[in-house]
């Protein structure tokens, strides 16, 4: 008798059950969960440092979020390691005028979503 006999011996044994599916997804779906707090708390210390700016151009006067400025346009971190600061300016400079002049008054929530997003889903 073949070793897998010893655990099967029908084909029924092979379908998971609906209680066991279910726990399953809602598993994943709790790990994703841990899995964004860190992002989630990323994108509030974002927001908090450009809560005063009042137009996108004004994004470039505020310190350290420039790692945030080039995600939202894009670009990686190992990619940014291959720009210089003139190329690392441009790059934001097209975000803003392609993606955050365009929003308005509503470029702060635009360029959360847009580093959200380049994130591939989450920071």
């Amino acid at each position: 008798m073949p070793p897998y006999m010893n655990h099967l011996s029908n084909s029924s044994d092979l379908v998971t059950s609906h209680e066991a599916t279910r726990s399953g997804f809602l598993e994943l779906a709790l790990e994703r969960n841990r899995k964004s707090i860190p992002a989630i708390g990323e994108a509030r210390a974002l927001k908090a440092a450009v809560a005063q700016v009042t137009s996108p151009d004004d994004l470039f006067e505020v310190p350290d979020i420039q790692k945030a400025l080039l995600s939202a346009a894009g670009i990686s971190e190992k990619a940014a390691k291959y720009f210089t600061e003139p190329d690392k300016h441009d790059a934001i400079q097209r975000l803003i005028g392609e993606f955050l002049e365009p929003a308005g008054e509503d470029f702060i929530e635009e360029l959360l979503y847009l580093r959200w997003h380049h994130c591939a889903g989450g920071w």
